[in-house]
């Protein structure tokens, strides 16, 4: 048997290998808020709502390889949330992240893991979860608080880079 074939395999699955695509990201403004966020591809203007107290819900998705890079930003009404805690916005947060688990069809999550801080914002706080829906869909969740503005990203499909997930997850800066 000739190791010819087995060489050239070889060399396809080496080259494959090195020229795949890495996921590079980059930070892109949400909208005129003065926040930014890191994406792998330009989320243009983002989808802007009212919510039912008046605060503006900004809403962007992209996807990348059957992966999924979302990003919900709710700027509060200024004022509303006055001299709230640090544990007064982690329950905001977790309770706007409960709200996201019906809207998602949410049938498991792994349980919130709180105490997250980022060193650009002291006053902010963190929480992430695992997320999987009916269909076996799953999310890795990180949401972000502080009295003016709560961001909410998310990744969701394919196996993405740990590297890669955690650079997007992280990747909101407060302006």
């Amino acid at each position: 048997m000739s190791k010819l074939p087995i060489l050239i395999c070889f060399f396809i699955y080496i080259f494959n290998s090195s020229t795949a695509q890495v996921t590079r990201l980059s930070k892109y403004p949400i909208n005129q808020t003065g926040h930014f966020a890191y994406f792998p591809s330009d989320p243009g203007e983002l989808e802007v709502a009212k919510s039912d107290d008046g605060s503006d819900v900004y809403t962007s998705e992209v996807e990348i390889d059957s992966s999924y890079f979302g990003l919900i930003v709710v700027d509060f009404v200024p004022g509303s949330m006055g001299e709230n805690s640090k544990t007064d916005m982690e329950e905001l947060l977790t309770s706007y992240l409960d709200f996201l688990k019906t809207q998602f069809q949410i049938t498991s999550s792994a349980g919130y893991g709180k105490g997250h801080t980022m060193e650009s914002n002291p006053n902010a706080v963190g929480v992430i979860d695992y997320w999987e829906d009916g269909t076996g869909f799953e999310y890795k969740i990180k949401g972000w608080a502080d009295t003016k503005t709560l961001a909410v990203l998310y990744v969701g499909g394919k196996e993405i880079n740990a590297n890669v997930q955690e650079i997007y997850l992280n990747g909101f800066r407060f302006y």
